[in-house]
């Protein structure tokens, strides 16, 4: 059994960041089985302290009640409102910014994590077993907490990072002298004090912030400060897939000296068969599929809408925060925005589709494609390298510049439901061994040898794979 000190900006603040949270929750759970003893870095606000202040004003419970502090503890985790709508005015999306830094940069907390990381005073260490039994239900999306034996509160902690990186402040700093791995899901800035025979792993999800052209330079900057304090520190790396290590080797070859594995996000395959073939019970009258999204250019939402305006014959369900597609006028009546969703109804929708489309121009993984196989759904995806690396011939694959080209795919899929949900469920036993949870903790614990790839590539992501033209731009 080994102690692991978890640093994850989307698992340690009101955050969910889709993409990394999927795969931190999915390693915990399956680190948890295993029977190693988790601990998450957590960080403590403002709004942290107003909550437990507030509760503690009740006087029902002892002033110091552990339970008080830690229902506060899930309350904050609980707080971000994926739904929200963002500000539509660039100018006030700049104030509020500024305002909100402001803000964070004259907190107690922020004044704390900066005279620790300069030395003046030691890093505090304050831990909080994880009793959850105390309270009546936890929410779906916060059920992977009770997997911790303890929290790590620290002030400020992942607030702090961005100031540090900005205007070039020391990194926050975390005591992990009692743990044997400390694994940081980067980009996270943070100074690590260990042992000396403890392992610091870095997990690197993607590179897109170097490569991708509609990000700012501020961004990029951010990024670069950010992931290179932590593999400065990283004694080896994992990567959510071949095609990002590769990406990284090439752009960061300066460490490629550190030992490397591929840990494949992971998703549930525990039914024997979920296999569900089209019927007229079971089927809405009109085909539906859906996509999911976040506002970032990447993503490449717009092109699915095009494409469904042309095919009024299906409809589209789009799930994320869609930006300004979801404000569009006269939307076509075959297109729903459902938002952020809860798993289980994520889920839901996905089992349901007859396809999951991933439009995008460039992505580290792809974490719904694997949702898509795990429900028995046909997959569409943009026809590039990662995409092959992870469904291999079990997708049908599309230019994401043609709109034509996507609405030829959804074609192709709807008239060989059958076929495409057959050969899902003849691949059923392998995909689970690939992308089930319960060999991700194997997987990330168990170094290969320098130069190997911990997991195979699928059968058709051969290198002669078509490529896209236009995606070199993307950093694809």
């Amino acid at each position: 059994m080994k102690k692991i000190l978890v640093v994850s900006e989307s698992l340690g603040e009101p955050n969910h960041k889709r993409g990394i949270f999927h795969f931190t929750r999915e390693l915990v759970r399956s680190l948890a089985g295993e029977g190693h003893e988790l601990t998450l870095v957590v960080e403590t606000t403002r709004r942290y302290r107003k909550l437990r202040r507030r509760q503690r004003l009740s006087r029902l419970l002892p002033a110091d009640s552990r339970l008080i502090e830690l229902l506060a503890l899930y309350r904050f985790l609980d707080e971000t409102d994926m739904n929200e709508t963002m500000t539509r005015s660039a100018v006030r999306r700049t104030t509020d910014w500024f305002r909100h830094r402001i803000s964070m940069c004259t907190s107690r907390e922020f004044g704390l994590c900066f005279l620790r990381a300069i030395g003046v005073l030691p890093p505090g260490v304050k831990l909080i077993e994880n009793k959850s039994g105390g309270f009546e239900y936890i929410p779906t999306d916060l059920r992977h907490l009770e997997l911790f034996r303890h929290f790590m509160l620290e002030p400020g902690f992942y607030s702090y990072q961005d100031t540090s990186a900005l205007i070039r402040l020391p990194p926050p700093q975390i005591d992990a002298r009692d743990y044997d791995i400390i694994l940081i899901d980067t980009p996270t800035r943070v100074a690590i004090k260990r042992r000396a025979n403890a392992k610091v792993v870095c997990v690197v999800h993607d590179l897109l912030p170097l490569t991708d052209l509609r990000l700012s330079d501020v961004a990029t900057r951010l990024f670069l400060s950010r992931l290179f304090t932590s593999l400065h520190q990283a004694d080896e790396l994992a990567f959510v897939s071949n095609y990002s290590r590769n990406r990284f080797r090439e752009l960061l070859p300066q460490f490629a000296h550190l030992p490397a594995r591929v840990v494949y996000p992971r998703t549930r395959f525990d039914a024997a068969d979920v296999a569900r073939l089209p019927a007229a019970a079971a089927q809405p009258v009109q085909p539906n599929f859906v996509v999911i999204v976040s506002a970032e250019p990447r993503k490449n939402v717009s092109a699915v809408i095009r494409a469904f305006r042309k095919m009024p014959q299906a409809d589209l369900v789009v799930i994320g925060y869609a930006g300004g597609a979801s404000r569009m006028r006269n939307p076509p009546p075959n297109i729903r925005f459902a938002g952020y969703v809860d798993e289980h109804e994520k889920a839901t929708l996905i089992a349901e589709a007859h396809g999951l489309i991933m439009p995008s121009f460039a992505e580290g993984f792809g974490v719904p494609i694997i949702e898509a196989l795990a429900a028995n759904t046909p997959v569409l995806c943009s026809d590039i390298p990662v995409f092959r690396e992870v469904a291999g011939e079990l997708a049908d694959y599309f230019d994401p510049f043609s709109t034509e080209s996507i609405c030829a795919s959804v074609t192709r899929v709807l008239a060989g439901q059958d076929e495409w949900r057959g050969k899902i469920r003849a691949r059923r036993e392998e995909l689970a061994e690939r992308f089930g949870h319960h060999t991700q903790a194997r997987d990330f614990l168990t170094l290969q040898p320098a130069g190997e790839s911990q997991v195979s590539v699928p059968r058709a992501a051969t290198p002669s794979a078509p490529l896209l033209d236009g995606l070199a731009a993307h950093g694809t």
